[in-house]
């Protein structure tokens, strides 16, 4: 317990850093159900497949 409060700060950081790469990844997991884009077209491995893109 002694090392907890001693290292209080880095662990609530690293806490916050965690919940943050979470909730990116369950938006992105979130996204690709949905069939939305989660990135940018330049670039993108379904150019031509896309649904957002107009024709």
């Amino acid at each position: 317990m002694e090392w907890v409060i001693d290292n209080l700060s880095t662990v609530i950081i690293g806490l916050l850093l965690l919940a943050a790469v979470i909730f990116a990844v369950r938006t992105l997991i979130k996204d690709h159900k949905n069939g939305r884009c989660s990135g940018g077209c330049p670039g993108c491995s379904h150019i031509g497949k896309c649904p957002h893109t107009k024709k």
